[in-house]
């Protein structure tokens, strides 16, 4: 990963499930951008903010599936065209299925949770249903259920996207893992590939078709990733070698990390683990200072006897020198064993 692509310009957002979450400078510019064309402030921002919220919670899907994979995952970047996560899958074409899937099932999960409220609102069924318009809500006294329908639709729409499956979206990534299981991971890159290339012109002729801006927009995206992820093929390059200097493999919404790499990470431990070893490294320092103000107070002790004899010694000194000599046999004796 470049830190220098312009596409890593961002700002941090803290640290979730271990995670640490970034926001381009770009993505501000989708919130006047979105109020303008929906001619609505109030509107423009909620869907602006439900948005980020659909997108950041799709990448965490990525995230805790690559973890449960045996992999890791440790950074997301939320950025004006989805979401990137930073994920290392675990082993296997199965590990790579499922953490490309994990992203889309949030959202189908996302769906299943608000589809009772558009059910409920009649006239905003079709409109939900259809990802090539958004319903023509109105945030008045009924605002919870005009936003769960909107929660419906944008998440709706981005499961439709990253299902496609050509490079970079999720769909693509779970439609290599699976031809590369039966074929090689080879042939698996070459083919997905070329799929890519067939679905990007039909999408590019259906948004002419249809006067459609945004398909017209995202197959031209697509298009140009999958021409420079053949030409890449082509020239022998490494897979890994990225649009902006990232890595376009996990999709739309999602950034991941090959894991056939040359010098293999090692995964990171879960938070269970993570907690175990810090709860032991506290364990370890206090039984070493522990050991070290018995160590001083033994000094004094021995001082006292050397300077005063025994009988100065209280019962509680003579309690210590009886232990400290009690585990100083006992080292002993371990060591002749």
């Amino acid at each position: 990963m470049n830190r220098n692509s312009p596409l890593f310009w961002s700002f941090s957002a803290g640290t979730w499930y271990y995670t640490q979450v970034r926001i381009s400078w770009f993505f501000p510019l989708l919130i006047p951008l979105l109020c303008y064309r929906l001619e609505d402030l109030s509107l423009g921002l909620t869907v602006s903010a439900i948005l980020f919220f659909t997108v950041l919670c799709h990448e965490f899907g990525h995230v805790a599936a690559a973890r449960a994979t045996g992999g890791a995952g440790d950074e997301i970047l939320i950025w004006p065209l989805g979401g990137l996560a930073f994920v290392q899958p675990g082993s296997g074409p199965a590990a790579q299925f499922w953490t490309a899937a994990a992203g889309p099932l949030v959202n189908a999960l996302l769906c299943v949770v608000t589809l009772p409220a558009v059910l409920q609102e009649d006239q905003h069924l079709a409109a939900a249903l259809n990802p090539f318009v958004l319903p023509a809500v109105s945030l008045g006294a009924v605002w919870v259920a005009e936003v769960l329908v909107l929660i419906f639709d944008i998440n709706f729409l981005l499961l439709l996207l990253n299902l496609i499956p050509v490079h970079p979206l999720d769909g693509g990534r779970m439609i290599q893992a699976v031809i590369s299981a039966k074929m090689g991971k080879d042939m698996g890159t070459h083919i997905y590939s070329r799929i890519g290339f067939v679905v990007a012109i039909l999408m590019l002729l259906g948004g002419l078709f249809a006067e459609s801006v945004w398909l017209v927009a995202v197959a031209a995206i697509i298009l140009a990733l999958n021409i420079q992820e053949t030409m890449q093929l082509q020239g022998g390059e490494s897979y890994e070698e990225s649009f902006m200097g990232y890595d376009f493999s996990q999709g739309y919404t999602s950034l991941e990390r090959d894991t056939d790499e040359e010098i293999p990470k090692e995964p990171r431990p879960g938070p269970i683990a993570r907690w175990r070893e810090k709860r032991d490294e506290e364990k370890a320092k206090r039984v070493e200072e522990r050991d070290k103000e018995a160590e001083v107070e033994l000094d004094r002790i021995l001082e006292k006897v050397h300077s005063e004899g025994m009988d100065a010694l209280t019962s509680s000194e003579r309690r210590q020198l009886e232990q400290a000599s009690k585990r100083m046999r006992s080292k002993s004796k371990d060591g002749d064993d």
